[in-house]
């Protein structure tokens, strides 16, 4: 999905909503023909914001969603109907393992852009008082929506005007992918494979790196690939913040976290999560170096121990046992 600019944010108007109770433990979803979102809309376009930096995902040929929200398009079915049919679905996937909820289907439009936002947001127990004179009266409640991240569950932002990458999905039950209930209603598949995210991760921090040569350290440069390959071999998945500082350090100011951000967008990887491929990154790669001054040097895997760079980056020492002329 094309990420929305900051003025698309700010016009996005909900102009169909409703929900449907799912996983309840009955026979089939609690539907609804008509749910008033009468002064409650800005709570939940803060949700569907919370959506737009998730994972990137594409339908798949054989995608019951994307052919009912397909039949709605086409007129052959009313937005409820279409929205009962997508409870149906989802409702059928589940099982005793899974809480009891609502799904939300909204419709969406920034200026003449329509989006359509699939949210399944768990019901949680809160305890409420009422004051009755100087007395306070707690009442439970089942049946509610709170702005906790633990409560919205699944959340999917559809493009169909798209032609690739158009659903932005966020799995609280696995943050760096999609659980399998989410994927099966869906019908989708991740837009790249974390191979190529790896990959694409090392090509962002070089990026990055290329742009603040006068104020890191020279060895984030020569030795980027080795370090995140070392990071992903400890971490199970990427994550930005804390990819940020284990990359940079001390040397990541705001300026560099600011970049760095810009080359994920730049990238495609802006909202990313996703499990590391290590073996996707080069090992012991040939290490290239040039002075301002244009003088080039190669390094070969394995020589790491004959050269040393000053932490200034002004200055290379090269031992060797003899200097041949090529």
């Amino acid at each position: 999905m094309t990420t929305l600019t900051a003025e698309q944010i700010a016009n996005l108007e909900i102009k169909h909503f409703i929900f449907h109770v799912v996983h309840h433990g009955e026979q089939a979803p609690g539907l609804f023909d008509e749910v008033s979102l009468d002064g409650f809309e800005d709570f939940f376009i803060e949700r569907i914001k919370e959506t737009l930096r998730g994972n990137k995902f594409d339908f798949t040929a054989v995608s019951q969603v994307r052919a009912t929200l397909n039949k709605w398009e086409a007129k052959k079915l009313s937005f409820v109907d279409m929205s009962k049919d997508l409870a149906r679905h989802f409702h059928g996937l589940g099982d005793k393992r899974n809480t009891p909820g609502v799904l939300i289907v909204m419709l969406l439009t920034s200026g003449a852009q329509p989006f359509y936002s699939l949210v399944k947001y768990d019901s949680s127990r809160v305890v409420a008082f009422a004051r009755k004179g100087a007395k306070a009266v707690l009442q439970e409640i089942n049946q509610n929506f709170t702005d906790s991240p633990k409560a919205l569950q699944k959340s999917a932002l559809i493009s169909l005007s798209e032609k690739s990458h158009n659903i932005a999905i966020i799995d609280v039950q696995k943050r760096a992918g999609i659980s399998d209930i989410f994927k099966k209603f869906l019908g989708v598949e991740r837009s790249r494979e974390e191979a190529e995210l790896t990959k694409t991760l090392l090509k962002a921090v070089k990026q990055t790196v290329s742009l603040h040569t006068e104020t890191l350290p020279s060895a984030l440069g020569y030795k980027a690939a080795d370090t995140v390959r070392a990071i992903a071999e400890k971490q199970n998945d990427f994550n930005e913040a804390v990819f940020f500082d284990q990359f940079f350090g001390a040397a990541g100011d705001e300026q560099v976290r600011e970049t760095f951000r810009a080359q994920l967008e730049k990238n495609g990887l802006a909202g990313e999560v996703f499990t590391y491929v290590p073996e996707a990154l080069p090992v012991g790669a040939l290490t290239r170096l040039r002075t301002r001054e244009g003088i080039t040097v190669h390094i070969a895997a394995g020589a790491e121990q004959w050269y040393e760079i000053n932490p200034e980056g002004t200055e290379i020492i090269i031992r060797t046992e003899h200097l041949d002329y090529l």
